[in-house]
């Protein structure tokens, strides 16, 4: 082994020396050889058994280093393990029942035509169904199925800016994030900059656990502190101060806000839609044979 190791590294750096290109000389490897062929004249790099690999599938798998030495090593990596898969391979053959590679043959053609049958059915998917949910469909799916999105915990819709205790503007910040009006957004985004977080969309809900991790000031015990409609909040701490106007919050076991789902519910409703489809596709496909010819059952 140690002997057929070196010999591919002196194979492989006997080449690299010949590259004239700014990378090693990985994709012209040679093993002497150069009577091999195959049919699209590409030079033969190994031999292990009956099988022989070719530089366009070394080239091809395997990644380019501008080191000499990387490309040595990844090179003789891959034509030792293929090789020893070829070997293997071979020696399955010989050594392995019939029965049992019939049973590997016959798990080998229905993985090959399942994956076929997939991939071909992926394709007609994205070709035939509409990917956009509008927001009606949305909106009745969550009206019928209510019950499927409970809380687990409680969730608080809320505005909120945490930025350094010094600046100039607190005041000011803190009356536009009450009031948040069309004005007054735009006047906070232009300080974003200033703000070490934020949160500054009425649609943002959080539950319990994002909240807490999101904001150092709230935690297992005050938690509950918090749950008061149309309150604004104002807590410091020795480097921060934390402004948060809370708009609403629901509580575990409600059904939780349209808004903070909608994109789970747009994913559901697609995927029924593919599921749909595609059984619609099945059955297509036995009755297209069917009047075709191309599929007919005897008795």
């Amino acid at each position: 082994m140690q002997k057929t190791s070196q010999y591919i590294r002196s194979k492989v750096q006997f080449l690299l020396l010949h590259w004239t290109g700014p990378i090693a000389l990985l994709f012209f490897l040679v093993i002497g050889c150069d009577q091999f062929y195959n049919v699209k004249q590409d030079v033969v790099v190994a031999r292990a058994g009956n099988s022989y690999l070719y530089r366009s599938e070394l080239r091809d798998n395997i990644t380019v280093f501008s080191s000499k030495t990387d490309s040595i090593i990844q090179s003789e990596n891959y034509i030792n393990n293929w090789a020893r898969k070829q070997l293997l391979f071979d020696q399955a053959i010989i050594n392995l029942d019939i029965e049992a590679q019939k049973e590997m043959d016959e798990l080998v053609n229905s993985y090959r035509s399942d994956l076929w049958s997939r991939s071909y059915k992926e394709f007609i998917v994205k070709s035939n169904i509409d990917t956009l949910i509008s927001k009606t469909e949305i909106e009745t799916y969550y009206r019928e199925n209510q019950n499927n999105f409970r809380l687990n915990e409680a969730m608080v819709n809320l505005r909120y800016i945490a930025l350094p205790s010094e600046n100039i503007d607190l005041l000011e910040i803190k009356n536009k994030l009450i009031r948040f009006q069309e004005e007054d957004i735009r006047f906070l985004d232009s300080l974003t900059f200033q703000f070490n977080s934020y949160g500054l969309k009425d649609s943002l809900w959080l539950t319990k656990r994002e909240l807490i991790r999101t904001l150092p000031i709230i935690n297992e015990n005050n938690f509950e502190n918090y749950l008061k409609k149309s309150q604004f909040f104002l807590v410091e701490d020795a480097f921060e101060v934390y402004l948060l106007f809370v708009n609403n919050y629901m509580l575990r076991n409600e059904v939780a806000p349209l808004v903070s789902i909608e994109n789970t519910i747009r994913k559901i409703v697609f995927n029924k839609r593919k599921l749909d489809f595609i059984k619609q596709f099945d059955k297509e496909i036995l009755q297209d044979a069917i009047r075709t010819k191309k599929f007919q059952l005897y008795r």
